[in-house]
């Protein structure tokens, strides 16, 4: 997901947007790494290996370290012209996609897995650990398969600045598409009909057969859709923009130039979200990983 230098004659509002996401993926770093390393650790030490939700929660945090490692080159591509070649700038394309969607991916299938197991326990429990294990390496292949076209497209823009980013309108467009329709849109739906069945098909004064993990899992999604929405807004106006290319050059040029300023910190509140899920597991109680 790339991000665009900015050269000194910009305004100061864009500078402050620099210096915000700067600051916000410096402490998604900072705390986001150390936290999730904990969580794999914590979890694999204490709990239950044949617990699916835990394997999810340890598939969460693999994604979410993937994710931050390569904070310190978007906090570099942000404030400096690209020196680090073009190899370099696709490989970090496709670890911030691949990444991106796996978790997407994964939070996804928390919602499903949890209103299967709540109401057809008896049918979750035919998958097997063999079926888990093939459900997470699809997860991934998926999610694999999805941040190719990124990696691809993606190069260095020449000019008075290096750039990391993807090279025209066609390409940008295509790519803004499928990660809102696929790492987005569907995956709500997804999750949304998943709570909403659970909510209607469960007897309320039992609730779930373990509350507070549900009650955790639809924090995680939660915290997940509100950090996500504002990028993918962001992400709407991007295409909006790019179809009055034509029709009208004059707004397309203004909400481009909207788009592009906004993404510096939506897409820096992203990084946030892959920080947020160790605080939520430590304000649980342990014992809701146990069933």
């Amino acid at each position: 997901m790339e991000y665009l230098n900015h050269s000194s004659s910009n305004s100061s509002s864009i500078s402050l947007k620099i210096q915000v996401s700067t600051g916000l993926l410096g402490v998604s770093f900072l705390l986001g790494v150390p936290a999730n390393v904990a969580v794999v650790v914590f979890i694999i030490r204490h709990f239950k290996k044949d617990n699916f939700t835990l394997h999810l929660m340890l598939n969460l945090a693999a994604s979410d370290i993937l994710r931050l490692v390569i904070v310190p080159l978007w906090m570099y591509t942000l404030n400096f012209d690209w020196t680090l070649g073009r190899t370099l700038c696709k490989l970090m394309y496709l670890i911030a996609f691949t990444s991106a969607y796996s978790s997407v991916l994964t939070v996804t299938l928390m919602s499903v897995q949890r209103y299967v197991v709540v109401l057809h326990r008896s049918q979750w429990a035919k998958l097997g650990s063999k079926g888990e294990k093939v459900l997470l390496f699809s997860l991934w292949t998926l999610a694999l398969i999805l941040s190719s076209p990124a990696a691809v497209k993606a190069d260095l823009t020449e000019g008075q600045n290096d750039v990391c980013r993807r090279t025209n309108d066609e390409e940008t467009l295509d790519s803004s598409l499928c990660e809102t329709l696929l790492g987005f849109v569907l995956p709500f739906c997804i999750v949304a009909m998943s709570y909403i069945c659970l909510h209607k098909k469960v007897n309320q004064t039992t609730l779930f057969s373990n509350p507070r993990l549900t009650k955790l899992m639809i924090a995680i999604v939660l915290t997940f859709l509100i950090l996500w929405i504002p990028f993918h807004v962001m992400n709407l106006v991007k295409i909006l923009g790019i179809a009055l290319k034509s029709s009208n050059p004059l707004v397309s040029k203004r909400l481009k130039s909207f788009c592009n300023s906004g993404h510096i910190v939506t897409k820096a509140l992203t990084i946030l979200n892959s920080c947020a899920n160790p605080f939520l597991y430590a304000c649980s109680p342990k014992r809701i990983f146990q069933t």
